[in-house]
């Protein structure tokens, strides 16, 4: 319980309002060759049926199903912070997923940013997020009693989660925000909240979108002895940056950093780095439309893929 304590109390990151805490994890890593280096991939030949199907496997389903829900993305512009490392791992992993974030086309914030990603390494992370529920619980947003035990229960090593609300597809003004605004008025104070409207008139286009506020990932300190800042820092921005399937639902191709943790074959080496699949959907995700249906983002994401792999085989 110290540990978590310490979690708790020991170090000051703010979340509208909410405070919580981690301490140093000295697991040891292998430090890549240079934390500057350029993003590196390799991919392969693929078919826009196996385009679709990553999308598929890798995003989570939507409230409401592709049909009537959307996928969700950060808001704004990238801003990672880990917490639980050394101070050199620490830098080498935030600059690291900046750079992936970059080299997606992704807005990234300066440094000195309020923090909407967190990474954060823990000795349990069923004890860890059970704990943030019971004493932090507005990190979880709206999320049910009954998911946040599911995150818990999941097995782990990564345990993620996601803020995620509704906000106007043409002002981005959040419905049922936490950041509201109490105003003074003649009859007391009045909580001043956004108004959503909208002049879109479409069969295609929705007047809301799903923004994703902030992004939260725990990862269990003994499973990331071996592997590089490098492989943690591609990992991380994977999962923080997309509302992914969970491990028990994901069935992640072997090229992807997503199958970081994933249980392999004696012959089948783990990914170290991210892969140029994994960056081409995360810049499609975050390049196509995202006040339309998670059906027609899923289409405009394969054709943007697609585009892009016929452009590199013309080249």
């Amino acid at each position: 319980m110290k540990t978590m304590q310490n979690i708790l109390t020991g170090l000051g990151l703010t979340v509208s309002g909410l405070v919580f805490f981690s301490t140093p994890a000295f697991a040891t890593f292998t430090e890549p060759n240079s934390s500057n280096e350029d993003i590196v991939v390799t991919g392969n030949k693929t078919t826009k049926a196996a385009i679709a199907q990553f999308i598929k496997t890798t995003i989570a389903t939507p409230e409401g199903g592709r049909h009537d829900g959307q996928y969700a993305r950060l808001a704004n512009p990238v801003c990672p912070k880990v917490v639980g490392l050394s101070d050199e791992n620490r830098d080498q992993v935030e600059q690291r997923m900046r750079g992936v974030a970059l080299a997606a086309d992704m807005r990234v914030a300066q440094k000195g940013c309020k923090p909407n990603v967190f990474v954060m390494v823990v000795a349990d992370g069923d004890e860890a997020v059970s704990t943030l529920s019971k004493k932090r619980s507005r990190l979880f947003g709206n999320m049910s009693h009954y998911a946040r035990k599911r995150i818990a229960k999941s097995g782990g090593p990564a345990y993620a989660w996601k803020r995620i609300q509704t906000a106007s597809a043409e002002t981005g003004a959040l419905q049922n925000s936490d950041e509201i605004t109490p105003v003074p008025s003649d009859q007391g104070p009045v909580t001043e909240v956004p108004i959503m409207h909208s002049s879109v008139k479409s069969n295609i286009k929705r007047t809301v979108q799903k923004d994703m506020t902030h992004s939260f990932l725990l990862l269990e300190k003994d499973a990331l002895v071996g592997l590089t800042t490098l492989q943690i820092a591609d990992y991380a921005a994977m999962r923080s940056y997309i509302d992914t399937r969970d491990s028990q639902t994901r069935q992640t191709p072997r090229y992807s950093i997503l199958a970081l943790f994933d249980s392999a074959k004696d012959s089948e080496e783990i990914p170290s780095s991210v892969s140029e699949m994994d960056l081409m959907l995360l810049s499609s995700l975050y390049n196509t439309p995202s006040d339309v249906s998670a059906s027609m983002q899923s289409s405009a994401m394969v054709h943007q893929i697609g585009n892009e792999l016929t452009s590199r085989a013309d080249n």
